[in-house]
């Protein structure tokens, strides 16, 4: 069997997302279909809309034959360490022949032959990336003018939109890793990343935001509702019903009050060891979480011209789950292997697994409670935060308390009857 891999999130799944799994498998001639999704908090720091049981039942019934978590250790961090962790386990399987990606461009070359220039930083790059950076702007910014000096405005161009950023992290990644795996890359269609406008493929801050319209105004379910009709590759209710009974929107103000707790209560030397925290950032968080009101002053009380919201929330979001600077760089040393954490499957997808049983060491957990006795002390440290992360989704952003759900949920399984 050759199998398409593509790491997602899936918050919610879209039919944008629907096309890409079809047109790769197209394009490909893959024959299954495995994912590696964010678990309960996503790589811009936010809780996911809906519990990654709920997300992978869609996934599973829109052409997904296997969903396994992509830990928080990566899921939850910059988008190159979302790449290369991604990119990490998929190697691990021995299975996956072609790893399919979105990005606004659309076409491989120009992003391969990019990825390839700032993996090798060629003494230019370098230095032009140095001056950059003296000006006060983001790094991000300061790359995109570094390759601009180097390579010219088409290059640098791709460097300015999410999913082209996310695409040559991928690359590089595989690059990197000297990787067997074939890269593709299908152009986003339909809405942008974040925008709120309605288009042929919603996108998924557009479908959140209809959602949550729906959620909190019954008076405007019916109205926001019908926006989404023809929207989804699945009925409105399969998302809506699980939203509506299961979403609690005070979720953004328990976490921020968990947050003042837990920052305000303990010495800066706590903070100021949270991953992508420097040059006193950890200060003006301090002070912003003193006075705002809600979550997205605080966010925007601490962001600059330096500072992106991304970068804010992955901030908060690690701190919150008590990740240090020491423990993420164990994770991404490049002789740590993590585990495959299954969180569904089809009939197909069970097939696959056989498959990454026979090709690989890496261990596979279908059941937390025997998963102590296949995992080393820091894969344990691991899956610690991908529990924790799961545990403050439920209290947080769910009405249906159940502690520990990891250790209490199966694997979903769907029969291939109803997808094929």
């Amino acid at each position: 069997m050759k199998i398409l891999g593509i790491i997602v999130e899936y918050n919610p799944f879209h039919s944008g997302h629907y096309w890409q799994i079809n047109h790769s498998k197209k394009e490909s001639h893959c024959d299954g279909v495995m994912v590696l999704m964010s678990g309960s908090i996503t790589q811009r720091g936010d809780f996911a809309l809906l519990n990654k049981w709920e997300r992978t039942h869609l996934a599973l019934t829109s052409g997904v034959d296997l969903v396994c978590e992509l830990p928080f250790g990566y899921a939850c961090q910059s988008a190159e360490a979302f790449a290369q962790g991604g990119i990490k386990i998929f190697n691990a399987t021995g299975v996956v022949d072609v790893v399919s990606f979105g990005s606004e461009f659309g076409h491989l070359k120009p992003l391969a032959n990019l990825a390839q220039t700032l993996v090798s930083e060629p003494d230019e790059f370098k230095t032009n990336l140095k001056e950059a950076l003296t000006t006060g702007v983001s790094f991000a910014k300061a790359r995109e003018l570094a390759i601009r000096s180097f390579l010219g405005s088409e290059a640098s161009d791709l460097l300015k939109t999410p999913n082209n950023i996310l695409a040559l992290e991928y690359l590089k990644a595989l690059d990197k890793s000297h990787s067997k795996i074939r890269p593709m890359t299908v152009k986003r269609r339909g809405a942008d990343y974040h925008s709120l406008i309605p288009a042929e493929f919603l996108s998924a801050s557009g479908i959140r935001n209809i959602l949550k319209a729906a959620r909190i105004d019954p008076k405007s379910e019916t109205t926001s509702l019908k926006s989404l009709e023809n929207k989804l590759p699945y009925a409105i209710n399969d998302l809506y019903l699980p939203f509506k009974n299961n979403y609690n929107p005070e979720g953004d103000k328990n976490f921020l009050n968990a947050l003042r707790l837990q920052i305000l209560s303990r010495d800066v030397g706590h903070l100021k060891n949270t991953p992508y925290v420097s040059e006193g950032l950890e200060h003006k968080i301090r002070d912003a979480l003193k006075i705002a009101p809600t979550l997205d002053d605080c966010i925007n009380a601490i962001i600059s011209k330096r500072i992106p919201q991304s970068r804010v929330r992955r901030i908060l979001a690690n701190r919150l789950l008590e990740l240090d600077k020491e423990t993420l760089s164990s994770f991404q040393a490049e002789s740590f292997l993590p585990y495959l954490r299954v969180l569904g499957f089809t009939e197909k997808g069970r097939a696959i697994l056989k498959q990454i049983k026979a090709n690989t060491e890496l261990p596979i957990i279908t059941n937390l409670k025997n998963s102590q006795f296949k995992l080393s002390p820091l894969q344990e440290k691991m899956l610690y935060y991908d529990c924790r992360a799961t545990d403050l989704h439920n209290q947080f952003y769910e009405n249906k308390y159940c502690y520990h759900q990891d250790y209490l949920r199966h694997p979903v399984q769907i029969p291939s009857k109803i997808i094929y």
